[in-house]
């Protein structure tokens, strides 16, 4: 009976001991791409690579919505082509630490404050929902020229 007092003592301190780690939760800012002239969802081959970082986000990949991270710095910038045409943006937002739990710790939510961008390809950008939180959902609409050969 005593040995199997210790057994437990000891599988109990060992179970308790145990670390456990969860990945933090992960804020991504979501945008949908929308023809300017229809305003309907339009497909279109984009690179995103990130300004100040060496990140390569995407690469050449047909998306209708693409998730993009922010910085904790308070400005996001971007270079993205879209079907060979680069457009730049720059995201300005607040950066909000959170706490989540012991086990995943810390993570960021951003509040977007404004955008900036070129016009090569974008008409226009609108801020839907400017808190971008681990729960992902449309935070923008890029509003994008339609392609003169009659593709998008």
């Amino acid at each position: 009976m005593k040995r199997f007092l210790y057994l437990f003592c000891i599988l109990t301190v060992v179970s308790a001991c145990k670390e456990v780690f969860e990945t933090p939760p992960l804020a991504l800012l979501q945008g949908t791409l929308l023809n300017s002239s229809t305003k309907k969802t339009i497909t279109s081959k984009i690179t995103v690579l990130g300004i100040g970082r060496d990140s390569l986000w995407e690469k050449e990949t047909s998306l209708k919505e693409i998730l993009l991270p922010l910085s904790v710095h308070d400005t996001t910038n971007y270079l993205i082509s879209f079907d060979s045409q680069i457009d730049t943006i720059t995201f300005f937002h607040e950066t909000i630490k959170k706490y989540a739990s012991m086990e995943t710790g810390f993570y960021y939510q951003y509040k977007l404050r404004s955008i900036k961008y070129t016009q090569h390809r974008i008409d226009s950008i609108l801020i839907t929902d400017s808190l971008v939180t681990e729960i992902w959902h449309e935070n923008i609409k890029l509003y994008i020229h339609p392609l003169s050969t009659g593709g998008n």
